[in-house]
């Protein structure tokens, strides 16, 4: 049942235009739902420990699972206050003065390696939100902006997966001692080039991307161009600087990324950068209704992997398929449909292969890559279809079938 309860919330969230329902309604009640018929029926649930599901209590699952995703919810506060600020500075508007290009092919290409470099320094998920503000100040024309950003999703998750804090999955493995630094970028670099490479070859062959590109002109005054530059250079160490103080003192990246807010808005106060908006201003204009939409989503996540069925689900394809690059390959096709988190977790607890081996470097790329096919498989995708309401069978239709070329590339690469 609970399966089917998740089943309609996915179709009304991918329905939402011929419904004329906002997504973050279905995604909230979903969640509610599924772990209220979790405990109105008392269904037994699990928590994965040392290969075996431990039976819970219910309460303290959810308790648990609502700490874990709490923490990327307040990354992602902290995430989206930062670029806000950067924003209300003109910082994306200063950037703008570094993109350079006289077409729009060229300025595909421009976006698409922005994103994959950016992804692997901020996390797939920033740099989203970063890139999609940067388009709103570029790309006028709606239409146009959705293609760039179908281009955007695919090269940031690709970015994500070659560094040890580019993508949550990535971060997993590193923190299990599944994988190192060193052994992830010299495994999963290349494929991941070649991910962003084709996809973006293969976007850019589409006729909107014909013609000649002008970016508008900024209308900034030399000293607020100066503020926006001091404020895009600050924001982006203090986001670089997350993996720095979890790796100097053990926090988690939400507590890092919640001191980098507070360091910037210390800035803000200061006299000189002080401008008609105050840190309430900047409060107000964030988006809550993506943010309650996320959390709705990791929490029906949760209740399938409480059950155990997605833990279920992998082993049955473990069994299904006699070589574990096979298995690998089907996990990244599921990740474009479920959450890759648990997925990979349940991919954690069910191997026991050492450090470094070939199988957990394929797990890093496909639970990352995957997630581009359909919208809704990573949370760049999330992201993206939250603050620009991006259609899902737009994107469908339009997106998919690049993202699994490029899947598929760099998976052949990891093979041969």
């Amino acid at each position: 049942m609970v399966i089917l309860i998740f089943i309609l919330g996915y179709l009304f969230i991918t329905l939402e235009n011929l419904f004329s329902l906002n997504k973050v309604i279905p995604s909230i009640l979903m969640s509610v739902i599924c772990w209220s018929f979790i405990m109105f029926f008392n269904l037994p649930v699990y928590e994965l420990d040392q290969h075996l599901l431990i039976k819970k209590n219910p309460q303290y699952l959810l308790l648990f699972h609502l700490g874990k995703a709490s923490e990327i919810i307040f990354f992602l506060i902290g995430a989206m206050t930062i670029i806000s600020v950067i924003e209300k500075y003109s910082g994306f508007e200063a950037l703008k003065e570094l993109l350079h290009a006289n077409t729009k092919r060229k300025f595909l290409w421009i976006i698409s390696l922005v994103s994959f470099l950016l992804s692997a320094i901020i996390d797939n998920l920033t740099a989203t939100i970063v890139l999609i503000s940067l388009l709103r100040k570029t790309i006028i024309n709606y239409k146009e902006r959705l293609y760039y950003l179908g281009t955007v999703v695919i090269s940031a998750n690709a970015g994500g997966v070659w560094s040890p804090i580019g993508d949550i999955t990535t971060t997993m493995l590193w923190i299990s001692n599944k994988v190192t630094t060193f052994y992830l970028f010299k495994k999963i670099f290349i494929p991941s080039i070649l991910c962003m490479f084709f996809s973006t070859l293969i976007a850019s062959y589409a006729s909107i991307f014909n013609g000649l590109f002008k970016i508008k002109e900024n209308k900034l005054s030399k000293d607020n161009l100066k503020k926006g530059f001091f404020m895009l250079k600050i924001g982006f160490f203090l986001m670089l600087l997350v993996p720095i103080i979890k790796t100097i003192t053990g926090v988690p990246p939400y507590m890092g990324m919640m001191f980098s807010l507070a360091i910037l808005l210390c800035i803000v106060k200061n006299y000189k950068y002080k401008s008609k908006y105050s840190i309430e201003d900047i409060f107000k204009k964030l988006d809550f209704s993506s943010i309650l939409f996320f959390l709705g989503i990791l929490l029906s996540v949760s209740a399938l992997e409480a059950l155990g069925i997605l833990y279920r689900l992998s082993h049955l394809i473990n069994e299904t398929f006699y070589t574990w690059k096979i298995t690998t390959f089907i996990f990244g096709l599921i990740s474009s449909i479920i959450d890759n988190v648990p997925l990979v977790a349940a991919t954690i607890a069910m191997f026991s292969y050492p450090i470094d081996h070939d199988l957990w470097h394929f797990i890093a790329y496909v639970s990352g890559t995957g997630g581009s096919i359909f919208l809704i498989g990573s949370a760049a995708g999330v992201a993206a279809m939250s603050m620009e309401k991006v259609d899902f069978f737009w994107y469908l239709k339009k997106i998919s079938w690049i993202a699994l070329i490029g899947y598929i590339s760099g998976f052949i690469f990891l093979l041969i």
